[in-house]
């Protein structure tokens, strides 16, 4: 027999892992927004400076930690989408092939 097999229940282990490890990213987007350097209480321009950059690393649009949370939570969506696509066509896929059985059972 040519082609690929399908475990079912591996890959519906697999993604509620995904499931998980993507809830932990979106935990971990919501705790990077609210990132505070809590330690730099001095009231200059040096330290208000090293605040918002740190705010800045944190928050912001370009490379920040919630930027990353953001891309592999997307990432992961696309992967667990992308395998429960496959467990529906491995389904119908597998109805078909019953129904297919019963009938060749009944005219034989």
């Amino acid at each position: 027999m040519t082609g690929f097999g399908v475990d079912p229940d591996a890959l519906r282990g697999a993604v509620n892992k995904l499931k998980g490890i993507r809830q932990q990213a979106m935990d971990l987007r919501r705790g990077a927004s609210r990132v505070q350097p809590g330690e730099l209480t001095a009231d200059d321009p040096y330290t208000a400076e090293a605040r918002r950059k740190i705010q800045e690393r944190a928050t912001g649009e370009n490379g920040s930690l919630t930027m990353v949370a953001k891309a592999l939570a997307d990432k992961l969506t696309e992967k667990i989408d992308a395998y429960e696509a496959t467990l529906r066509e491995y389904s119908a896929a597998d109805d078909h092939a019953t129904v297919g059985h019963r009938n060749v059972d009944r005219q034989a």
